[in-house]
């Protein structure tokens, strides 16, 4: 799924388009090996070294293997901590990914005796001002009895190291043919998806859907945060549909059902919602014609839906033995109960949950609206006869947890610089014709996060909130890339 043909480039030329396979090949098997065997030190010690030889003469690619290996291999990337005598320290393959790409960026800055611009307004400043926050808060954390100090410090990093990724992609992505890169990333990356949504269909369940158990009776046929990944390639690929960017539309069409039926399958309401909030305000920023051409496109591809569908549960039906009407009934039932529960506070555990979940937060944040509790903080939740202590950064609610923690200085702070990207942003990408198209995407993807974001804690969970800091820097390009080209 390459909307743009490659060029003469060296981002792009065949050379480096084979050292990033074999790089993508080689950190690929350390990160399976680790699904095996955990992450002890005799494997971190040569990830470290291969990355490094990787990454460093070429920054980008760190940036591209950021993306793909985190949609791909999600938490076993992001979240596999390096056990020494059954210690584990929070140092995960994601981070050393990052650190050597900035790194990278550092030296190919200094090579240049420093004489490349750096773009530092008021958004970033704003970005800066949060990270500066967040670090005071996990030192305030530490005088604290009641903050938990392992708590409070995976808090920061999700707050003030992650976001160092939109300084990354401002200042590692200065032209066309970057940016474009690592949007194929994205959707190489969501491409490579469809593999699970079949495995998953194969199996009656997803690779890696224990980690997020039902609330309701059914199985997931694709894990949320796959799921979640493929919401916002969706929105993309339907913005690049808009503007005419693929040579087989019909193919592309194919796939994007069949990354909806992943979606749906996962069982994942939240972002049943916040796909259709995407489409909303991509529909609402398209240019006229552009709206047009996706209506269309939509309208005409209904049927290749329910086509694929139909395939998809015969041929499964035709391989159970029990019953041939046993998967399509099941499949139906579960997703006839999923939407119902939507309006049925009372008979879903984990609607309800959340909600008595929000009311708590709610009063405690009323103790300091200001400034907020700090990091490492626990909430006393009561559901009915059941009570427990939960860590406010499983709120499954981002938005309020940083409200609850950081009070409105720091939401505010995190929503001023949101609006100034936007805002600096907007004119500059609207008029970029080329790169119109997959701006708006962002925009939309962007949109669709922020909204899944107020039913999952998607900010304080580094395989999903990279994303947040990811789309920002994208967005923010506009300003590099069209100053460059004017």
């Amino acid at each position: 799924m390459n909307p743009s043909p490659a060029d003469n480039d060296p981002q792009t030329s065949n050379g480096s388009l084979l050292y990033n396979l074999v790089a993508c090949l080689y950190l690929a098997t350390f990160v399976i090996v680790t699904i095996f065997y955990g992450l002890p030190l005799q494997l971190l010690v040569p990830f470290i070294i291969l990355a490094g030889l990787f990454i460093l003469p070429q920054p980008l690619l760190g940036l591209g293997l950021t993306i793909s290996l985190t949609m791909i291999f999600e938490h076993f990337f992001t979240l596999q901590s390096l056990t020494i005598d059954q210690n584990i320290y929070k140092l995960y393959p994601l981070d050393i990914v990052i650190g050597f790409s900035a790194l990278g960026l550092i030296l190919d800055y200094c090579r240049q005796n420093k004489r490349k611009k750096i773009l530092f307004s008021l958004p970033e400043k704003l970005l800066l001002s949060f990270i500066l926050l967040s670090l005071i808060y996990f030192v305030l954390s530490l005088f604290n009895l009641n903050s938990q100090v392992s708590v409070a410090f995976s808090t920061a990093k999700n707050y003030a190291f992650y976001p160092l990724l939109y300084f990354l992609i401002l200042y590692g992505i200065d032209n066309e043919k970057k940016f474009k890169t690592i949007i194929n990333t994205i959707l190489l990356s969501g491409l490579a998806l469809v593999v699970f949504i079949g495995v998953g269909l194969i199996r009656g369940q997803g690779l890696w859907t224990e980690i997020t158990p039902l609330s309701t009776a059914g199985a997931r046929f694709l894990a949320g945060t796959h799921a979640f990944y493929l919401t916002f390639s969706s929105l993309i690929v339907l913005s690049l549909i808009s503007a005419k960017r693929f040579a087989n539309p019909a193919l592309v069409g194919l796939i994007l059902w069949l990354w909806i039926i992943g979606i749906l399958g996962s069982l994942m309401r939240h972002l049943w919602l916040a796909l259709f909030f995407g489409g909303l305000i991509l529909l609402f920023v398209l240019p006229s014609a552009h709206r047009r051409h996706l209506l269309q496109f939509l309208a005409k591809n209904f049927l290749v839906l329910i086509s694929v569908i139909l395939i998809i549960f015969l041929f499964l039906n035709l391989l159970n033995l029990i019953g041939q009407d046993n998967f399509i009934n099941q499949t139906s039932v579960i997703l006839q109960e999923r939407v119902a529960s939507l309006a049925d506070n009372a008979g879903d555990t984990s609607i309800s949950w959340r909600l008595s979940f929000w009311q708590s937060a709610r009063d405690r944040w009323l103790e300091n609206p200001v400034f907020g509790v700090g990091f490492g903080q626990k909430i006393n939740l009561e559901v009915g006869t059941w009570r427990i202590f939960e860590e406010i950064r499983n709120i499954h609610n981002s938005p309020l947890a940083i409200l609850v923690q950081m009070g409105i200085l720091g939401v505010s702070t995190l929503f001023l610089f949101v609006f100034f990207v936007f805002k600096q942003s907007w004119q500059s990408f609207k008029n970029y014709q080329s790169l119109s198209p997959y701006y708006l995407g962002l925009v939309a993807a962007l949109a669709a996060f922020i909204a899944a974001s107020f039913f999952q804690p998607y900010l304080e969970a580094n395989l999903t909130g990279i994303f947040f800091w990811i789309f920002l820097g994208l967005i923010r390009t506009s300003s590099v890339i069209s100053k460059s080209t004017s």
